[in-house]
């Protein structure tokens, strides 16, 4: 019996799902993914429709007609989701000769088809009704064409598992980012299901299926993100906290799951009875455990999976800073330096900024929105005049590692030695930056190309001049 809880998860799925496939394809008419992800929805919707004949609709001789005709239409979502795999993410093949696994899916999938359409062992999809269509005489051969269609079926998935390693294999930059979110999403999907059949015969009280249907929703919306490239690179991230935040837990179910396990057989020996009291005391160490193995685990994670995404990188520091100190003397330029790092630190919060590492008067912060470091840079200029500093800023955006707090790569290097080129007062900012603000309303001023020590190429550099808008 389907729960009002997996009611409403089938419900968001085929709701959201179009939504997401519809705005792939007006975006991106010529890309096949968008029509396939608004085909993914039809299988549940076909067999839900099945049913609902089946219970409504009398003469029941004629509801199984219908609900026969709806059945074998319904192939069409487990279709889309093959098709996916094989033509995701820019709708094209690696190369010819990967055209031969669409065509044993075709084969495989038109086969088990009409094997299962007029054969006596395939019941109708509702409440395994007898197939309205079957032909005695031939269920042997349509038991053959179901085996030939079975063999088809392997030999199209183990084309698509090859296609999708050496689609990987080949892929970098973008690309890869989006094959990333597609896998993302679907082994969020498709764990469950296998925890769901591996559990089937133990009767657990979890319910994985349940669980799975609950996740469905995330295959389509990752998908959305991938192809539409919206925060693209945010997926190493967030591979790194799953992966953190599913091994904490894995530990702390299995660590303190046993000793439930041998506490309460000690409890029942002792008392003759199970023991809520265990069990709570229990639960409140897992929680308070949870924070000392996170911290544990996470360095381990990103030693093997670091995190990368896109930041904008500022780094700004005061102009004269050691002339200020001979002129103020250590005590005075102490409570200088103070005010001018509370100031940063409050345009900071305030734009939304994270503060990577401050040494002496230099700070390095990061930013997911590059108006927003733009903003910051331009504010902390102006709150540091106000107390008779100057600062120079430079600000650049890229790919970065992170592990744990720390950011790092060569584009922090590089933001660096952006700032190092930068004048006094100046907001200096990479060709990259100029791209990512292309839209907002800022007058830049070439500063023509640039050496930076210890990165490689040359640099073209831009000076903020104004920026509209901008406080």
């Amino acid at each position: 019996m389907v729960t009002w809880w997996q009611t409403a998860a089938i419900g968001s799925f085929l709701l959201v799902t179009p939504i997401v496939g519809g705005l792939i394809a007006s975006r991106k008419p010529e890309n096949p993914v968008g029509w396939l992800v608004i085909t993914l929805p039809l299988g549940f919707a076909l067999n839900f429709a099945a049913d609902d004949v089946v219970r409504r609709v009398r003469p029941i001789d004629a509801a199984l007609g219908v609900a026969w005709t709806i059945q074998q239409l319904s192939v069409a979502g487990i279709t889309s989701l093959l098709l996916l795999l094989i033509y995701f993410p820019d709708g094209r093949l690696p190369s010819p000769r990967w055209r031969i696994v669409p065509v044993l899916l075709a084969i495989g999938i038109g086969l088990f088809t009409v094997g299962g359409a007029f054969s006596a062992n395939t019941p109708v999809f509702a409440q395994d009704l007898p197939n309205p269509l079957a032909v005695a005489w031939l269920a042997p051969v349509m038991d053959a064409v179901k085996v030939v269609a079975g063999l088809g079926m392997l030999a199209a998935l183990l084309g698509i598992l090859a296609l999708i390693i050496v689609r990987f294999r080949r892929s970098q930059g973008e690309v890869r980012q989006q094959m990333k979110w597609f896998t993302y999403g679907a082994t969020i999907v498709i764990t469950p299901l296998l925890l769901a059949l591996a559990t089937g015969p133990l009767n657990l009280p979890f319910d994985f299926y349940t669980l799975a249907l609950t996740l469905f929703l995330i295959l389509p919306i990752t998908i959305g993100i991938a192809i539409l490239r919206y925060r693209l690179y945010d997926i190493d991230l967030l591979i790194n906290r799953t992966v953190v935040y599913a091994t904490v837990t894995a530990a702390l179910v299995a660590v303190f799951g046993l000793a439930n396990v041998a506490l309460q057989r000690i409890a029942e020996t002792v008392t003759g009875q199970h023991s809520d009291l265990v069990a709570a005391a229990l639960g409140a160490g897992a929680a308070l455990a949870f924070g000392p193995i996170r911290r544990w685990v996470r360095p381990v994670v990103d030693r093997f999976l670091p995190a990368r995404a896109v930041l904008t990188l500022l780094f700004t520091d005061i102009v004269g800073s050691t002339q200020a100190i001979v002129e103020l003397g250590d005590e005075r330029w102490r409570m200088l330096l103070g005010r001018y790092r509370a100031a940063v630190r409050q345009e900071l919060a305030r734009t939304g900024g994270h503060e990577v590492d401050t040494a002496g008067d230099a700070f390095f912060a990061t930013f997911s929105r590059p108006v927003a470091g733009l903003q910051c840079a331009w504010a902390i200029r102006s709150a540091v005049k106000k107390l008779g500093l100057e600062t120079r800023t430079g600000v650049h955006i890229g790919e970065c590692e992170m592990r744990g707090e720390k950011v790092s790569g060569i584009e922090v290097h590089a933001a660096a030695r952006v700032m190092a080129e930068a004048g006094d007062g100046e907001i200096l900012v990479s060709d990259a930056f100029r791209d990512a603000v292309s839209g907002a309303n800022v007058e830049l001023l070439d500063r023509g190309r640039h050496w930076l020590k210890g990165v490689p190429g040359e640099w073209q550099l831009y000076a903020v001049e104004a920026a509209q808008g901008l406080p």
